[in-house]
């Protein structure tokens, strides 16, 4: 249902952290990927999406996971996010830009 918002996140986060979509949804353990990530995640929750939508979603970009990646995903950016105003920034950026779906 939300499925064009979660792709407008997209756009927004690799345009925010300079990654690829390639990057975005492989396999991979590197920081910025990691975090990117989990931004998308967070941002989802924030607009009402239910952790089993974006597990859906990502599915449907090529990356499986389970719901538990993402709670964890969530929790561990808030906390950066509460930690880095760096990347507070960015996701209040990222939130408050118009978004039409």
């Amino acid at each position: 249902m939300k499925y064009k918002l979660f792709k407008k996140f997209i756009e927004r986060i690799l345009e925010h952290m300079e990654i690829n979509h390639a990057d975005l949804f492989e396999k991979s353990r590197k920081k910025s990927v990691v975090e990117a990530r989990q931004l998308l995640y967070y941002l989802c929750t924030k607009r009402g999406m239910r952790p089993t939508e974006i597990k859906d979603y990502m599915s449907r970009e090529g990356h499986s996971l389970e719901h538990t990646t993402i709670l964890h995903g969530i929790k561990e950016i808030t906390t950066t996010i509460e930690n880095d105003n760096d990347f507070k920034l960015i996701a209040n950026s990222i939130m408050q830009e118009e978004i039409e779906v």
